[in-house]
């Protein structure tokens, strides 16, 4: 079992379902006249969440290796180490980024971008270890995820209605019980 893939997509839970409600409207304005504004309560409870367990799951793959050290084993730690890094730097300025009020558009950027790399890295992961039952589930939800980070940047640039991003942020929250359950080895990934 790969207890830090599992923590790792447990903040990424945290984060895409907190987010996601907020964008539907759910829980998005002050309770009251006069209450606190939930965007931070969200970029605490959520963003940071899913920063703190992203980032620690991508040092623990990089530094630990508990695929091993070398061969197509360090290339996957390596890959989804990358992966993992890349999403918790980005929700960790998303969540200073809402705590602090500040403008939403330099991070919808940096969504951008990463939905970039996340392309490249869709296409390593199927030209460099095949197209097998997992590798075909792993690529549907990273290609999700691709989605949302457009869907960002998008919504932040104000061409996508918040509605339609937070259903999205709730798309790739189901797709992440996949990296949790099977990646993570709480279940056996399908084919094995």
């Amino acid at each position: 079992m790969l207890a830090p893939i599992a923590i790792g997509m447990v903040g990424l839970q945290f984060a895409l379902f907190t987010n996601g409600l907020a964008l539907l409207g759910i829980d998005a304005a002050p309770a009251g006249e006069g209450g606190l504004d939930p965007a931070k309560s969200i970029g605490v409870a959520g963003s940071w969440i899913a920063a703190i367990s992203l980032l620690f799951m991508s040092f623990f793959l990089l530094i630990g290796a508990p695929f091993g050290t070398e061969g197509l084993a360090a290339e996957v730690q390596i890959m989804f180490s990358a992966i993992s890094g890349m999403y918790g730097f980005l929700f960790l300025g998303f969540g200073i980024v809402q705590v602090r009020g500040w403008d939403l558009r330099p991070v919808g950027n940096a969504a951008l971008g990463a939905a970039i790399m996340q392309v490249i890295e869709v296409i390593i992961i199927a030209a460099r270890w095949g197209l097998d039952l997992n590798n075909i589930i792993t690529e549907i939800v990273l290609l999700i995820y691709v989605v949302a980070l457009v869907g960002f940047w998008r919504t932040t640039h104000g061409e996508l209605q918040p509605r339609t991003q937070g259903w999205l942020l709730l798309l790739a929250w189901l797709g992440t019980f996949y990296f949790l359950f099977w990646s993570g080895g709480l279940l056996p990934v399908p084919g094995s």
